[in-house]
């Protein structure tokens, strides 16, 4: 009675969902961000933590590393178990093992030499949990939208994450490491988990789990007109007439020739957005400002470098209702190319001993810039497509593989940056960027559909040859 008496209903329940999944996601990615304040702290002279050889990299690393094996089984659980109901599961075993780490500064831990051990096995449980959650986070709001909000709501996964990195950052810069243990936690998963015991489970989800009756209703619900319960509903019932879905059946749809290409492709998308450098340079920023030596504090010039990426996020989800997803994702790239460019000549001149201080601007204005091309153009869009390109019987397993290959090239990225740097030079390193840049506008040009103005049946129809247009543009609305 009372969701009939509001006619915006179903937009307010869509955006408590993907909200509390948000604010999930930003919960995860405080799991990655807390190794860049914590562990300066921890090799203080008076620290009581002492890592041994390669634990401190293993600290930082090992949640990304989990995700290589994690996130293909979290694409499974999520369509095992369903996509909230998988939130409701994990969100607390990650908030435990995030909280636990304060334990590590207990001086009774401490005194019998656990602390280091406590803080290495809480890191591995919160990237196997990051893993699995992982799928989720594309795929529930995804799912939970409607065709209008479908754009600004899940345009913004990035933006959580930049808002759990941020504020790692922020409250790093004042509190300890023991306090940011809890603190971090008690301020994303804690809400995003009471957010989701008010919130759906995927009607789609529902719908593929022949739960038509359950679907119909949480549709109704979602939706704002009958019309769009019908069209939703005929679609994943066509789908799923053809194959009926189960764990081991999702991984034999995956290997037909129709479901391969999209999910190639899709994984394609997230992989370069890695190889454009976005990752490592988020990483090790503050040492670049310092090789650079801009004339500001670096840590000044990465908070600023930080700060644009979460405005920018924001104006992404704007221009993502606005333009084509293609445009924005080949703009921003064009803007990356650009920007590692400039920093890979400033550094080349750097090497060659020339004087450079007429262009000690240069660095820190090309980041801010790479952020802006990034974080406006690349992201939101690219986590946005690549979901849906995939069809419906393979979208949780796809985006599952999707995000294994995302993992892998993030942690390859990541770890071979001191190596690749000593090798070819920071100079060296950044052409690598802009030539991967490169690579990722060849890849939007010439295989990847516009979805914008589609709907996920005529997708669809694209990758099983229903549509002689194929990759053709369809006319953007």
């Amino acid at each position: 009675m009372f969701e009939k008496s509001l006619p915006n209903m179903h937009v307010l329940l869509q955006v408590l969902a993907t909200s509390s999944c948000g604010l999930v996601y930003a919960g995860m990615m405080t799991s990655w961000g807390f190794p860049a304040v914590a562990l300066p702290e921890m090799n203080l002279p008076d620290s009581n933590i002492h890592f041994k050889g390669e634990q401190a990299s293993w600290f930082a690393s090992v949640p990304l590393f989990m995700c290589i094996p994690g996130s293909l089984v979290g694409g499974l659980l999520c369509e095992k178990v369903g996509p909230r109901r998988l939130q409701l599961f994990l969100a607390p075993v990650l908030c435990v093992s995030l909280m636990v780490m304060h334990v590590a500064s207990w001086e009774s831990v401490q005194e019998a030499g656990a602390a280091e051990a406590v803080l290495l096995v809480s890191r591995i449980v919160q990237g196997t949990m990051v893993a699995f959650l992982f799928s989720v986070m594309s795929v529930y709001p995804c799912e939970m939208s409607d065709e209008r909000m479908l754009g600004t709501l899940t345009s913004l996964t990035d933006a959580w994450a930049s808002l759990g990195l941020l504020l790692c950052y922020l409250l790093g810069r004042y509190l300890s490491w023991p306090t940011l243990s809890w603190l971090l936690p008690l301020v994303t998963l804690v809400p995003g988990f009471l957010g989701l015991l008010l919130s759906l489970e995927s009607p789609l989800w529902m719908a593929r789990k022949g739960m038509d009756a359950e679907a119909r209703e949480t549709l109704t619900r979602l939706r704002g007109t009958p019309e769009e319960v019908n069209e939703e509903l005929r679609v994943v019932r066509n789908t799923r007439e053809k194959d009926s879905i189960n764990c081991m059946e999702s991984l034999r749809l995956a290997a037909k020739v129709e479901n391969v290409r999209p999910m190639v492709i899709s994984a394609c998308i997230l992989v370069m957005k890695q190889i454009s450098g976005s990752s490592a340079l988020m990483i090790y920023i503050v040492r670049i400002f310092q090789v650079a030596g801009v004339g500001f504090d670096p840590h000044f010039s990465s908070a600023l470098v930080g700060i644009a990426r979460l405005s920018c996020n924001f104006v992404g989800s704007a221009l993502i209702m606005r333009l084509p997803r293609k445009a924005l994702l080949i703009s921003g790239n064009v803007t990356t190319a650009l920007t590692t460019t400039a920093i890979a000549t400033f550094f080349y001149l750097q090497s060659r001993g020339n004087d450079i201080s007429s262009l000690s601007w240069l660095p820190i204005i090309s980041l801010v810039l790479f952020m802006i091309g990034y974080s406006a153009g690349i992201s939101p869009s690219a986590w946005l497509v690549s979901v849906e390109i995939l069809p419906g019987p393979v979208r949780s397993l796809g985006f599952g593989v999707g995000l294994t290959c995302y993992s892998i090239s993030s942690f390859v990225v990541s770890k071979t940056f001191e190596d690749v740097a000593a090798a070819w030079g920071l100079h060296g390193l950044f052409w690598s960027y802009a030539a991967g840049s490169v690579s990722y506008i060849l890849l939007l040009v010439f295989l990847v559909p516009e979805t914008r103005g589609r709907s996920r049946q005529e997708i669809e129809d694209i990758w099983y040859g229903k549509k002689e247009e194929s990759l053709v543009e369809k006319p953007v609305p």
